[in-house]
């Protein structure tokens, strides 16, 4: 397993966006997210970033990580789960090299809000 695949897997969920759909990644977490409320917060949180308003941002951020881990599986599931994941990833790769790079971006931005915002990691909101 490559270490983008260990990386999301020891993350706390979050929604992100992979082509035109959406899927809850995160530690024991890999489901794809069609219910509209739920999506819809990414777009908030989006919002909030581009006017930099931290309330807002720390907001959406930990109700987006909360909606993610409702996806969460029995631990007696999640190797199942991550192996599922590892080759979802690696077929995005090979076949979408342009979503995937969309998605490690993803990743990434997740990372740096997570760490100043979010609750869960003693962030500022």
């Amino acid at each position: 397993m490559n270490g983008f695949v260990e990386d999301i897997y020891q993350k706390h969920g979050f929604i992100y966006q992979i082509g035109e759909k959406f899927y809850a990644l995160g530690t024991a977490i890999f489901a794809e997210v069609t219910d509209t409320a739920e999506i819809d917060n990414i777009e908030l949180l989006q919002s909030a970033v581009k006017k930099n308003n931290e309330r807002q941002i720390g907001k959406y951020l930990d109700k987006i990580i909360r909606i993610a881990n409702g996806y969460r599986v029995d631990a007696k599931e999640h190797l199942k789960l991550q192996a599922k994941l590892a080759e979802f990833l690696q077929e995005l790769e090979q076949q979408n090299v342009e979503d995937y790079q969309a998605l490690q971006k993803q990743v990434f931005e997740f990372d740096e809000l997570f760490a100043r915002y979010s609750k869960h990691s003693g962030g500022n909101v």
